[in-house]
């Protein structure tokens, strides 16, 4: 079965959002393990001595 070329251009003219859903949940993520290793790790253990 094949698209119609309207469809087809539509498509492919069309913004990624599943990549740009994937970028911010993986930024997200990444955000989120920072932060908890610098105020659930780094700060707690004081100042280098």
């Amino acid at each position: 079965m094949s698209l119609p070329e309207e469809e087809k251009r539509r498509i492919l003219e069309s913004p990624p959002k599943g990549t740009w859903a994937l970028m911010l949940i993986v930024a997200a993520g990444m955000a989120a393990a920072w932060l908890f290793l610098y105020y659930g790790v780094f700060i707690p253990r004081g100042a280098v001595q």
